[in-house]
């Protein structure tokens, strides 16, 4: 005899709290147990999109396990799956050419609701344009902000203001991102802003900031523009950035500039949208650097933690946290024990072993390449090396990571696990996961494309 669906929803219930009870989590569980309960109902005053660029769910993994065993905690992300009301969704990312986005393309598919093909922002196969979703916040009185630890001119916050045939135009998207006044715009890429094109946002009534301290002196003046650019081209890495003092004083942290963004936008009475984007998870995807991506992702994690500190006062805020696609591949694979390690042979049982070795590395390897590692040889190329990962190699492998080209991950996979598929994208499905006014009407399963709309409505605007 076939159930009523009411009473199939009663026996989940019971079952769910009773689990929870065992697991010492019976609030949590009990908030999460259907997609209708999971999910605020109403309109969004905001809406704040994080984008952890290039992630797969190897690199969430990582950065959770690597807090775990340095700190003892467990990153804001996941932790939201259990204390959180979070609906989730398996993402399809292909761009309008490939089944492998780029992130200009992944970006245009948020931005302006449409497939483009890639390295094209907003800009259709036919060459007609989109209008990104900027341009329609703005038009509906909403203030728009764009946060990236990349230079503020790539790709993906790019993709929610601007048209461009091409994203390597990044003097144009400068000047366009003006010309269309995002409100705020803060991360790198100083070399595309031209002392003539800062004197043109401060005549506009941007205030332009170019320095940590400058940044944190500001006030929360929701009626000014801002510019804060940090760097040549890209923040660096966070794995350099905690253990060089100079980078620390001159580059805010992606949290401390979400924090200033959010500062600003809080008093706007019509609300704000707000992308924050941890860029160089990419960055470390392409070069095969373990640490650098698990550090930078583990940053993009503490501007969670600022937007979840903002949400406690702000609960009509829709937040979304997801990523445009993977890169490189990376995973921590198991190590099996062997003789002279202290623990005996067995499956898999080194694995532990290896993975902590990822504290001993100190700097990310474009680092080590930019401060002369990658022109040693020898021993010196050994004793650098072990200085900044705290690796032992052999000869054999000083020899072969002479150069710093390949295999050095491979050498690095030798004492850690972590391994890659490619330095490219890669095509997998890809976590999307929301909370609050406006996340009731994400479905289980959609195109990347999909969540512009999702953003409109959010905002009870007419996509």
């Amino acid at each position: 005899m076939k159930s009523h669906p009411s009473t199939d929803r009663r026996h989940f219930l019971k079952a769910a709290l009773a689990t929870s009870a065992v697991f010492g989590a019976e609030k949590a569980l009990a908030q999460n147990t259907t997609r209708e309960a999971g999910a605020n109902a109403g309109k969004a005053k905001n809406v704040i999109f994080m984008v952890s660029d290039g992630m797969n769910l190897g690199a969430l993994s990582l950065a959770r396990q690597f807090r775990s065993v340095t700190g003892g905690a467990e990153t804001h992300w996941t932790r939201l799956y259990r204390e959180q009301p979070i609906v989730r969704s398996l993402v399809e990312t292909f761009s309008a050419n490939s089944c492998v986005t780029d992130s200009a393309a992944a970006a245009s598919a948020w931005g302006g609701g449409k497939r483009v093909d890639n390295g094209v922002i907003n800009i259709l196969p036919d060459k007609s344009e989109v209008e990104p979703l900027h341009l329609k916040l703005q038009k509906a009185g909403r203030k728009t902000g764009l946060v990236s630890t990349a230079t503020i001119t790539h790709a993906t916050p790019a993709g929610f203001a601007v048209n461009v045939s091409s994203r390597g135009e990044e003097d144009a998207i400068a000047a366009q991102y003006l010309e269309r006044r995002v409100d705020v715009l803060l991360g790198g890429g100083q070399k595309f802003f031209s002392p003539d094109l800062k004197g043109k946002y401060v005549a506009a009534g941007y205030e332009v900031v170019e320095s940590k301290d400058a940044l944190a002196a500001l006030t929360a003046d929701v009626g000014r523009p801002l510019l804060g650019i940090f760097s040549e081209s890209h923040l660096p890495y966070t794995v350099d950035h905690i253990n060089l003092p100079d980078l620390r004083a001159a580059v805010p942290t992606l949290a401390e500039m979400t924090k200033v963004a959010l500062d600003r936008f809080a008093p706007a009475p019509d609300g704000f949208f707000l992308l924050v984007e941890g860029a160089r998870i990419d960055h470390a995807g392409h070069a095969n650097d373990a640490a650098a991506s698990i550090h930078d992702q583990l940053a993009f994690d503490d501007a969670i933690g600022t937007v979840l500190t903002f949400i406690e006062k702000n609960p009509d805020t829709l937040v979304v946290i997801t990523t445009d696609h993977g890169c490189g591949g990376i995973q921590m694979n198991g190590v099996s024990g062997e003789a002279g390690q202290g623990i005996g042979p067995g499956l898999y049982n080194a694995s532990n072993l290896a993975f902590e070795r990822l504290r001993g590395f100190e700097r990310s390897s474009e680092w080590m390449k930019q401060n002369g590692v990658s022109g040693l040889s020898g021993p010196p190329l050994g004793e650098a090396l072990a200085k900044y990962t705290g690796l032992t190699l052999t000869g054999d492998q000083i020899k072969a990571a002479q150069g710093l080209k390949e295999p050095l991950e491979d050498i690095y996979q030798a004492h850690t696990g972590i391994g890659w598929t490619s330095g490219n994208h890669t095509g997998e499905l890809v976590e999307f996961c929301a909370f609050g006014p406006g996340s009731r009407g994400i479905p289980a399963f959609m195109p990347l494309s999909e969540a512009h709309d999702l953003i409109l409505n959010a905002f009870d605007l007419k996509a």
